[in-house]
């Protein structure tokens, strides 16, 4: 063993390369997370829901992603604000 075979890959304090998303919606219904994710699918983004976890808020989050690196998601970010009309933010 190494020593971090208990620490999950989620725990690691630094995310790796290819972890960042853009977030474009955080609602309530997982129907209407997934209809967003599939409209955004349809034209071409790498769009899908992330569910929540148990024991937390019953938020169904709606994503695109991953990118490389902070830069190509942002230039993500700034194309669904102009084209899309989100108001997307980049997370980890």
């Amino acid at each position: 063993a190494t020593g971090n075979s208990t620490i999950s890959p989620a725990a690691s304090p630094r995310p790796t390369p290819g972890d960042w998303t853009v977030q474009v919606a955080a609602l309530n219904a997982r129907t209407e997370a997934e209809a967003v994710a599939k409209r955004l699918a349809d034209k071409g983004y790498a769009a899908f829901v992330v569910t929540p976890g148990n024991g937390g808020p019953a938020v169904f989050r709606v994503r695109i992603g991953p990118f490389r690196t902070r830069n190509d998601a942002d230039n993500m970010a700034a194309r669904l604000e102009k084209e899309e009309q989100f108001k997307p933010w980049v997370t980890r």
